[in-house]
């Protein structure tokens, strides 16, 4: 089919949307088929992922065109780097380490899956695995039942994914518990590592994208702007491990310039009342990942061989209520901050104030935070 005839509305039913983010949107969608035994294969319900092009330019994002006489999974050719403009920077970063992952890495059980690429006047679709069994904390508040072992399998599948990708040479850049969706409701689903709009490829990230991430996960080689690694992925890792065992982050401050500080000195502590019931080498292992020295840092390969990621020094025993009833509240403020963020930065407001960085990265969102959203959603 030619590369002009070939849309999205053809091959797929599209209909409710699953999630929002800044400058995309993902929508749940159906293959169109008449054969029976597609139609009974899973990998016919899919999530579609719009990518918003912001420019006017014809072809802003490089979108891969498709090749004729190869097979199915072969179909895609990807843009080769080069000059994007700065309203396109995320898009195209996106499907460049997208690329990435469907040669070097898919299909894995940790990592999401793309399966096609369109595009047309409201951006670029990208048609990937459906992840159903929700995100990470919310699947963790609503067990009956939460340990260290539940939490040890949790980082072990995280890890698994980061050692794919980070043979592949990407780096994720923005790992954090919306990022990690469960596959299926299933209780021993995979769990997913997802959104790679932040991420580099051989080392290469647009400027534009080193603006944005989330700073209670960043590492303090990010926020002092020094070169970034694999190793910056397993600091975060080490945070959402931290609030998995605590109930909230390791960096709390007033405001996100004293965070900064907390994270570049790597000023963090093991607060006696939350962390008696926690093993030794639950906390042993949190200091090693969240070490200021990169080099430090134990790698995705070297954690996957870690006794307690193993599970076998992971207590089994049922975790303090106050715990869980901490990650709940914070899973709830934290989608609150998220939900809000996206509704902002839908708008053109975003592009022209420099405020909404006051709400990036917020433990809690403040009076001050709240009248300034306030303040946007009347203009929007």
């Amino acid at each position: 089919m030619g590369y002009g005839t070939r849309k999205l509305s053809d091959e797929y039913e599209v209909s409710e949307i699953l999630g929002r983010g800044g400058f995309s949107v993902v929508r749940k969608g159906t293959k169109k088929s008449n054969n029976e035994d597609e139609k009974s294969q899973s990998s016919q319900v899919v999530a579609i992922k719009t990518l918003r092009r912001v420019s006017s330019s014809n072809n802003p994002s490089g979108l891969p065109r498709p090749k004729k006489d190869v097979g199915e999974r072969s179909t895609m050719m990807f843009p080769t780097l080069r000059q994007v403009s700065v309203s396109d920077a995320l898009l195209t970063n996106e499907i460049l380490v997208m690329r990435r992952i469907v040669e070097n890495v898919s299909p894995h059980p940790n990592v999401i899956d793309l399966y096609d690429v369109y595009e047309d006047i409201n951006g670029v679709h990208l048609v990937l695995e459906l992840c159903s069994g929700g995100e990470l904390f919310d699947r963790i508040v609503a067990q009956d039942k939460y340990s260290e072992t539940e939490a040890a399998t949790v980082v072990h599948q995280i890890a698994s994914g980061l050692e794919a990708i980070h043979k592949a040479n990407i780096v994720h850049r923005d790992l954090k518990p919306e990022n990690c969706l469960f596959l299926d409701v299933r209780k021993d689903s995979s769990l997913k590592i997802m959104d790679f709009g932040l991420s580099s490829v051989e080392e290469f990230t647009d400027p534009v994208v080193g603006l944005f991430g989330s700073i209670d996960y960043v590492s303090p080689e990010a926020l002092s702007q020094g070169k970034i690694t694999t190793k910056s992925d397993m600091w975060s890792l080490g945070v959402i491990l931290y609030i998995l065992l605590s109930g909230y982050p390791p960096f709390i401050a007033q405001n996100n310039r004293q965070k900064q500080q907390m994270i570049l000195n790597g000023n963090f502590s093991f607060y006696e009342k939350t962390w008696k019931g926690i093993s030794q080498s639950a906390k042993n292992l949190i200091s090693s990942l969240l070490t200021v020295d990169p080099s430090k840092r134990p790698s995705a390969q070297e954690l996957l061989s870690d006794p307690w990621v193993k599970g076998e020094k992971a207590k089994d025993d049922q975790m303090d209520p106050e715990i869980v009833s901490r990650l709940q509240r914070f899973n709830a403020r934290r989608k609150l901050r998220a939900a809000a963020i996206a509704s902002v930065w839908s708008s053109t407001i975003f592009l022209r104030t420099k405020k909404l960085k006051s709400l990036v990265g917020s433990y809690d969102l403040k009076e001050d935070e709240i009248e300034n959203l306030r303040i946007h959603f009347k203009k929007m």
